[in-house]
């Protein structure tokens, strides 16, 4: 169970639907790939345990307060330029967080 926010720079994805979001929601960086020839070079996280806030808790169907990993990544294409920042909350209760950057 994870609530991901993502925020992109206007100007670099312009023309992006939510069409095409939906169609890659489990890989968004292939469609930054295919649709905006845009790469992901490499990302620096910061990881931390925290409790859900109440709109955080209601989105997930959890109890506030309830013990969640909140990641924070900004996510860079050549020239260390920043395209993508992300903000999410994990459940890690059921399950178990894993991310492979290359």
């Amino acid at each position: 169970m994870v609530l991901d926010e993502i925020w992109l720079p206007g100007a670099m994805f312009r023309g992006l639907t939510l069409e095409q979001l939906s169609e890659y929601k489990w890989a968004p960086c292939a469609m930054f790939k295919t649709d905006f020839s845009t790469w992901i070079v490499r990302a620096s996280e910061k990881i931390r345990a925290i409790s859900a806030n109440a709109v955080v808790a209601k989105l997930l169907g959890i109890q506030a307060a309830y013990p969640l990993l909140s990641i924070d990544r900004v996510s860079y294409t050549y020239g260390d330029r920043p395209i993508e920042v992300q903000q999410g909350w994990y459940v890690t209760s059921k399950y178990l967080y894993q991310n492979d950057l290359s």
